[in-house]
């Protein structure tokens, strides 16, 4: 579901809203006529009739117009801010969505920009550009009047707006610039926000406020650059509407003593002159608002464009919990090396595997590709054979339990966060999923226990409290897949022994269990392996059979073991993705037909022998048992001797 289309249909209510001002926009601007007329009956009737009369019925006449164009004002007024904030409220949610569901550079500057388009809709500048259609009738009726006083308005008026477009081609670019630069002061600042901890540590005040006030300088040196620059073209304006206004009156003086004209077409005219131009001196005055807020909206829709929700999908049942990855590549930006390269693998439902490698070999991306949180650039990843992009989200994260690197919480109660902000789910749930993964006790002991309410003006987690925590809300819900990306960094032993415990529930009930890890006392709790070096799976298989294998020390002495066994062709891929490691009983599991068919793939399955060629992992984990077989036969041999 494209955004830009919401946004959208938002703007056609605003525009359908914006035709109800402009028809209060009418009748008020008509209103504004009854002092210009009482001040032309008052002069050119009243005072030679003395009709005290006709004094009173216009007076009264003039006073029930001016309350309409009171009344006519306040509701254009109201309408328009009640529309600009309608419009936030309704995008807003779906900008919010939007940017959570990007793979990368969620900000909040969409909302900010959404919320600066809602305060310009509500400003009188933008009020003034529903008067400025009235403008040339304004014009029309002073013609009528007097021509000699229409064309010195008309003058006026474009002297006006000549000066408009003047100060708008000067300080255009003033404007972008500032923009800009107060995007990047902004963001500059919430990293700084956001790094509050180091800096509080290591003491870093002074260069925090160095860095972040060279672009909060920059971006205020520009904003008085260009408010100088818009402030006295808006000074000007003015200063020329009163020149007018004194023109208007002179020339209709002169009328007067030319006998062209009547006293009363000088208070007229001079007062309907200037509600004709009011609107332009409006307008320029609040010129840089609104070049503002159109640049706004064009960033806002190109943002929009790139953002998109995915449409409701049939709800699949729950899965069994088999991952798959066919070929997946993953590159964070175009131009950029690949983190994943096309590795390929089969878990299987129940089984419990620890992503073990170097740093940067791309154990944290592949995490994240599994649990849906990025999108593979090629090859896909499935659960139970259903592509993840095509999953419905919500429905898929009802089944999988997640616990990233870093554990971040929202400001809610603890109960909250692990029934990840689910209102309509039994208060138990978030209960029973502590207790499942054995965290009930120790989350007991905090201040008001599951009431706790985690702020970072209050009560913040410990990074051992918070990895718990996480814990418990990965297995919120009885998932059926279950990833943790390094998820005993900051525990203690107590807090080891509670992990070692949960995920010893978790594969005995069954879960399909990914952790990410460098601790080898994880590695008793998995059944497989999975290395990984450079962004590929260069062994993938039972545990005993991974960690004896030469891969491993190849890794750990920073060699290159070699590409990976279980990217072969795709008649073997099914092979491969089941046990790697073991080429004859993969073989096997592939149901060929024949025994040549079963030999055949013997010859090329072998990864360590054919696919290993330069590091010849093959005959080392060969030769390792036969030395060991020589060695213990000379051993045996030499106690016989002695014996």
């Amino acid at each position: 579901m494209s955004l830009i289309e919401d946004y959208k249909a938002e703007e056609a209510r605003l525009k359908q809203t914006m035709k109800k001002a402009g028809l209060y926009s009418i009748l008020a601007s008509f209103s504004m006529l009854a002092v210009p007329m009482f001040l032309f009956q008052v002069y050119d009737s009243i005072l030679q009739s003395r009709s005290v009369e006709t004094l009173l019925a216009m007076g009264i006449f003039a006073i029930v117009v001016l309350i309409g164009y009171g009344i006519f004002d306040s509701v254009r007024n109201n309408l328009l801010s009640k529309a600009g904030v309608e419009m936030e409220a309704n995008v807003s949610g779906l900008l919010l969505a939007g940017e959570l569901s990007r793979q990368h550079g969620a900000s909040a500057q969409s909302l900010r920009d959404l919320a600066g388009i809602r305060q310009v809709i509500g400003s009188p500048s933008f009020g003034a550009l529903f008067d400025l259609p009235f403008m040339p009738v304004f014009m029309l009726l002073i013609f009528l009047i007097h021509p000699v006083l229409g064309l010195v308005v008309v003058a006026g008026a474009c002297v006006l707006l000549g000066m408009g477009i003047w100060g708008d081609r000067s300080t255009s670019a003033l404007n972008q610039e500032h923009m800009q630069s107060m995007i990047k002061s902004h963001q500059v600042l919430d990293m700084h926000m956001n790094s509050q901890e180091i800096i509080r540590a290591q003491g870093m005040y002074r260069e925090v406020v160095q860095h972040w006030g060279q672009h909060q300088g920059n971006q205020l040196n520009q904003l008085i650059h260009s408010t100088e620059v818009t402030s006295g073209f808006s000074s000007a304006t003015k200063a020329v509407r009163q020149v007018i206004q004194v023109l208007m009156i002179g020339t209709g003086a002169a009328l007067v003593l030319a006998d062209l004209a009547t006293a009363g077409v000088i208070f007229a005219t001079s007062m309907i002159g200037g509600r004709a131009l009011a609107p332009v001196e409006q307008i320029v005055g609040g010129w840089r608002a609104l070049k503002q807020a159109h640049a706004t909206r064009v960033r806002l829709m190109q943002r929009l464009e790139e953002m998109s929700l995915p449409e409701n999908r049939t709800k699949l049942p729950r899965p069994k919990g088999v991952v798959s990855l066919e070929r997946v590549v993953y590159v964070p930006q175009p131009g950029v090396p690949p983190i994943i390269k096309g590795v390929n693998g089969s878990i299987q439902a129940g089984d419990s595997v620890a992503i073990i490698g170097p740093s940067g070999a791309g154990k944290s991306t592949l995490a994240r590709l599994i649990v849906g949180y990025l999108l593979p650039s090629a090859g896909r990843v499935t659960l139970d054979g259903q592509d993840l992009a095509v999953w419905d989200p919500v429905a898929k994260g009802l089944h999988i339990g997640y616990m990233p690197q870093q554990s971040t919480f929202f400001e809610a109660t603890v109960r909250e966060n692990i029934a990840r902000l689910r209102t309509g789910d039994p208060e138990e749930w978030a209960v029973e999923a502590a207790k499942r993964c054995g965290v009930h006790d120790l989350l007991m002991k905090l201040p008001q226990g599951y009431d706790t309410v985690i702020s970072k003006a209050g009560f913040y987690p410990s990074g051992g409290q918070a990895q718990l925590i996480a814990l418990a809300r990965a297995f919120y819900g009885n998932p059926t897949v279950l990833v943790l990306d390094e998820p005993n960094s900051a525990l203690d032993t107590t807090g080891e022994q509670v992990f070692h415990n949960a995920l010893h529930t978790a594969t005995k009930q069954g879960v399909t269990t990914v952790v990410v890890t460098q601790r080898p006392s994880v590695l008793k709790h998995v059944s497989k392996v999975m290395l990984m070096q450079d962004g590929l799976i260069k062994d993938f298989g039972p545990k005993e059979q991974v960690m004896n294998s030469g891969a491993v020390k190849a890794v750990s002495s920073g060699k290159k073991a070699g590409p990976q066994p279980n990217a072969p062709s795709p008649q073997q891929g099914a092979a491969v993705k089941a046990a790697p490691a073991k080429a004859p009983e993969t073989e096997t599991r592939e149901g060929s037909a024949a025994p040549a068919a079963q030999v055949k793939p013997k010859a090329q399955v072998k990864p360590k022998a054919q696919m290993k060629p330069k590091a010849k992992v093959k005959p080392k984990a060969e030769a390792k048992p036969q030395a060991t077989d020589a060695k213990s036969s000379q051993s045996a041999a030499k106690k016989k001797e002695e014996a």
